[in-house]
């Protein structure tokens, strides 16, 4: 994903946009809980879930196949 794409991503789920993509075959959900102003990193086929307080927190703590979600970010 390129920088530009990767600002648009940011800004929807900032804004509490569901979103989906793909990592290595595997389907990736980020969500947000609107009551708990939370956000989720769910893979889809075993339905593990991580729970983050804050995007920036889902950015720099989110963990796809062993690294941060951030930077994984080029690769989607």
């Amino acid at each position: 994903m390129d920088s530009e794409t990767w600002e648009q991503v940011k800004e929807a789920i900032d804004e509490g946009q569901e979103l989906s993509f793909d990592y290595k075959g595997d389907e990736w959900w980020i969500s947000r809980v609107p009551e708990e102003y939370s956000f989720l990193l769910t893979r889809s086929s075993d339905s593990y879930t991580q729970y983050f307080k804050t995007a920036k927190d889902l950015y720099q703590n989110g963990i796809i196949d062993g690294k941060a979600f951030i930077d994984r970010v080029p690769e989607l």
